[in-house]
């Protein structure tokens, strides 16, 4: 305090330095102990960050040992053995930015003689793991060592001999340490959650933290039910090693020796020259990611050669001569400020959480899903609640999982709404349904989602007739029903009127309409929102009913006997024809002339390989020769089915370039024959 009783500026410093401290033991403890997270590795990484802008400019305040400058965490509470490092498990310099790596590549470059040193930089995957380190001893496995605090591990040897992909024995007798990551494959990851949330269990908010806590596991039987995997990425003095014939020099032939002993790497270590090229392999990976079945956030930048290692040397945390670029976060924390209930088209109310915006994957987040109320009571989560926000599939936003362990008490409980928020209708919930609906067929929310649907992109495709118009439509009342857009032509000069509409745009949507008329019957029939009918199964209706007039006079009993009909469809199906509301619209729309008949298959003089008649085909990874579309086409000329997910009842799987998950999971089915694209050609040419 000043005279005035003021607290000086160092003070204020001081205080906020000691809060994010607190903040981040606070994070550390969950994260290394309780293998959980409160935050997302983004903002940790920015709490870090922090911290050490406040340790540079007011250094006088630094601890002695400073969370700056440790690895992992101490591990004071562990259960298990602690086994000290003989060299210290480093981390890596985190990097969100292209630019960091440029100035990456000229520290290194200003650093090193390029006369001596022929520079080049090994690409890998970073996992998202938990960090172990190997030792074998004659080629036999004798101790597993987590990272720990990066001098000091614990030893869980036993768990680890639990994870069938790490050897017990290598090729050869000889001893060495790798070190590497365990992870949980992203398939086992789902399925363990899914019997955690039959089981009322809390699930795991991301793979990493379900694999550490897998890893500490008192009982090794529990690390074996789990079914870990693991994969190595750096050998311990690898100079002392011959590859091929001669001494080991560089990253990459560490790791194909490794890999000649049996060790598992995840077979990425690309040797790249410069900043562009590792640019374009970082854009590539940034999107091939989404294929792995393992999680990786980002990836690591090594120089090759070891004899640079030596001489960069390392800092107390991380090496010198080594980088991790990491990816737009996938996973973020926010606050839940509030639920909004959406009605769709089919008058299911779905809770949409209203978040503190945040940016996930490269693009500003405020709203996410929460599907239906069962799944807010099964997650516990409360509005001004901490949730994790993931983006599924690199698209749609949801929420994971609440943070219980920071509330305050003055969250609020999601109460279900009881009436529909757009037509006040009393809203139902059936038996054995986890949504409530509002049966309201005249719902201004309803008919806008049910239009929304009929012109989009998969639907009728009609151009320029987006979600903003269609809303201007209904407001001028031009359109109750889908069968009103072919009316528009009607009201032509009013809709020229329309605010920031005008004579081409009007011009155009009318054209547009007028094209849509020629659609596939497939197509027409998708588009009508028929509950569970998609793309797919709307075809299989299609082929097998001719027309639409044969569809609406079927059974329950009939539809169910066509191959790929489930009995919720065919009962949708059935029901949707039996609306008199529905039948009229169709009326209406044959009237308009929209085609709801199927063209009459010319007689296919094929003659079919016996190969193909009646076998299921499947196709991933990359095609040269054919598109995807094409070799499909192929497959149903030939007298063969096309599948649509890898099972038992597939036949063969037609691989393409960088092929991912289906075909790890196709190998692991006995039956399922696998084909390269010219193995396929060569069979379709038989005939």
């Amino acid at each position: 305090m000043n005279k005035e009783g003021k607290m000086s500026r160092e003070s204020i410093e001081f205080e906020k330095i000691k809060k994010i401290i607190a903040e981040l033991e606070l994070h550390n403890y969950h994260y290394y102990i309780k293998n959980e997270s409160l935050i997302s590795d983004v903002e940790y990484d920015k709490l870090v960050k922090k911290l050490e802008d406040f340790e540079k400019n007011f250094p006088e305040f630094k601890e002695k040992m400073s969370i700056t400058d440790k690895v992992g965490n101490d591990i004071k509470d562990t259960k298990f053995k602690k086994i000290e490092h003989k060299k210290p498990m480093l981390s890596l310099d985190n990097s969100y930015d292209t630019e960091d790596i440029k100035k990456f590549i000229e520290r290194i470059e200003k650093a090193v003689d390029k006369d001596v040193y022929s520079l080049s930089y090994d690409l890998e995957l970073k996992l998202d793991g938990l960090s172990i380190s190997i030792v074998y001893e004659d080629g036999k496995l004798i101790q597993g060592v987590t990272r720990g605090d990066g001098n000091v591990g614990e030893d869980v040897t036993e768990n680890i001999y639990m994870i069938k992909s790490i050897p017990k024995y290598l090729k050869q007798r000889i001893s060495l340490e790798v070190r590497g990551e365990i992870v949980l494959p992203l398939s086992r990851f789902n399925k363990i959650n899914e019997e955690r949330l039959k089981n009322g269990e809390e699930i795991f908010a991301n793979p990493r933290n379900a694999a550490a806590g897998t890893l500490r596991q008192l009982d090794a039987k529990i690390v074996e039910e789990r079914e870990l995997d693991a994969y190595f990425y750096f050998l311990i003095d690898p100079n002392k090693y011959e590859f091929n014939g001669k001494p080991i020099k560089t990253h990459g032939e560490s790791l194909n020796y490794i890999k000649l002993l049996g060790i598992k790497t995840t077979g990425v270590c690309e040797n790249l020259k410069n900043v562009s090229e590792l640019e374009e392999r970082i854009e590539y990976w940034n999107k091939k990611k989404e294929s792995l079945d393992y999680e990786t956030d980002g990836l690591v930048i090594k120089v090759d050669e070891i004899a640079v290692w030596e001489e960069m040397g390392e800092r107390s945390k991380s090496p010198r001569w080594a980088i991790a670029y990491k990816f737009p976060a996938k996973q973020i924390t926010t606050k839940l400020l509030g639920i909004t209930w959406q009605v769709g088209r089919t008058g299911k109310v779905t809770p949409v959480a209203e978040l503190e915006e945040v940016n996930l994957s490269g693009s500003n987040v405020k709203r996410a899903s929460l599907h239906n109320y069962e799944e807010i009571l099964r997650k516990d989560i409360k509005i001004g609640d901490t949730v994790f926000v993931e983006k599924a599939a690199e698209i749609i936003p949801q929420i994971i999982k609440s943070v219980k362990e920071v509330r305050t008490g003055l969250e609020i409980e999601i109460i279900p709404p009881e009436f529909c928020p757009s037509c006040k209708s009393k809203l139902i919930k059936e038996e054995g349904n986890v949504d409530f609906k509002c049966l309201n067929p005249v719902c201004p929310e309803k008919i806008k989602g049910g239009i929304e649907y009929f012109v989009s992109r998969n639907g009728m495709n009609i151009l320029g007739f987006g979600e903003k118009i269609v809303e201007k439509f209904i407001e001028k009342g031009f359109l109750n029903d889908i069968s009103d857009i072919y009316n528009l032509y009607l009201h032509k000069k009013e809709l020229e009127l329309i605010d920031k509409m005008g004579k081409k745009s009007i011009e155009n949507i009318l054209e547009n309409i007028e094209k849509s008329k020629k659609n596939d019957y497939e197509k027409s029939l998708y588009s009508l929102g028929i509950p569970y009918i998609g793309k797919v199964v709307a075809k299989i209706l299609a082929e097998n009913s001719k027309n639409i007039d044969n569809l609406m006079l079927m059974e329950v009993e009939t539809l169910l006997e066509i191959e790929g009909i489930g009995e919720k469809g065919a009962n949708a199906v059935f029901e949707f024809f039996r609306d008199d509301k529905n039948i009229e619209i169709i009326r209406k729309l044959k009237e308009h002339g929209v085609n709801f008949q199927g063209e009459e298959k010319k007689e296919d003089k094929t003659n079919h390989s016996l190969e193909f008649i009646g076998n299921t085909f499947l196709f991933t990874g990359k095609l040269n020769v054919l598109t995807r579309t094409k070799a499909e086409e192929l497959v149903e000329k030939l007298g063969g089915i096309n599948a649509r997910g890898v099972n038992k009842k597939l036949n063969y799987l037609v691989v393409g370039e960088d092929a991912g998950s289906k075909l790890e999971k196709a190998k692991k089915i006995e039956t399922i024959k696998i084909l390269t694209e010219k193995e396929f050609l060569i069979m379709s040419d038989k005939n």
